[in-house]
């Protein structure tokens, strides 16, 4: 059996992967206004859950579903680019390899369309 990478990472793949990305998107000018009136803390459970069940681990996400989380936000798809180059580079100090950092990050980046606004 394969292992996944949940298995393979444990919380380096979900909280410690999160906890970094935070630092990272409260310390940027453009990212930090997204989390002025947000609960910073509870997010950052919604996404370590999140990560798990993107990189197979149980599916305990139990966050809005993404569009519904992201509505009213107006995330343009540089803002989703800046925050997966940041996620990579969380996963990178977390501990995480090249090759699975792109295997995970390709799982977040197929819902792009979940949380970056519509053109209407």
């Amino acid at each position: 059996m394969i292992k996944t990478l949940y298995v393979k990472y444990g919380s380096r793949m979900t909280t410690g992967t999160s906890e970094i990305l935070y630092d990272y998107l409260l310390a940027d000018d453009e990212m930090a206004p997204f989390f002025a009136n947000v609960d910073v803390e509870a997010v950052r459970v919604h996404m370590s859950d999140l990560l798990g069940s993107l990189t197979g681990g149980p599916e305990i996400y139990r966050g809005r579903p993404l569009g519904e989380a992201h509505a009213g936000f107006d995330i343009s798809p540089n803002h989703f680019k800046k925050l997966i180059n940041y996620l990579s580079r969380s996963m990178t100090e977390a501990g995480i390899s090249d090759e699975d950092k792109a295997l995970a990050l390709a799982e977040l980046e197929g819902r792009s369309s979940e949380i970056t606004e519509k053109a209407s």
